[in-house]
């Protein structure tokens, strides 16, 4: 990660060296989780890392957080713009919106992004008739 210092391209690196070592003691039940804050570092990192997964024929699971995204529509906007870009993308399988408000307002934008997520996923959505 020094290589690096604190990049998308940082981040893998440090998912990859800490997967390895899972792997080196034959451990397979992880799943990815790389935090940042800023929803276009996030985006970077785990379209990266899938591409890295892809590379060494890995398939792990990845979970998509904006880290303290804030709060009110700030801390939706980001969560949105980050984890729908990647639900958008065909990446993650558990989602989690962290906002820096109480955690039980956390659960109506994350249900939200996981239909929007589950819509686009679906063949059938990519339609004309679903932007008019």
């Amino acid at each position: 990660m020094s290589f690096y210092g604190d990049t998308p391209e940082g981040m893998v690196e440090s998912a990859i060296e800490f997967a390895e070592i899972c792997r080196d003691q034959d451990y397979h039940n992880f799943v990815f989780s790389m935090k940042a804050s800023n929803p276009v570092v996030m985006v970077q990192a785990y379209r990266r890392l899938a591409a890295r997964m892809y590379d060494l024929d890995w398939n792990y699971p990845l979970h998509l957080g904006v880290t303290e995204a804030g709060e009110g529509e700030d801390g939706r906007m980001k969560s949105a713009i980050g984890i729908g870009t990647l639900l958008q993308d065909g990446l993650g399988d558990t989602i989690r919106v962290s906002l820096t408000e109480d955690p039980e307002l956390e659960l109506a934008p994350c249900r939200e992004l996981a239909r929007l997520g589950t819509v686009a996923a679906a063949p059938e959505s990519v339609s004309l008739a679903n932007f008019t």
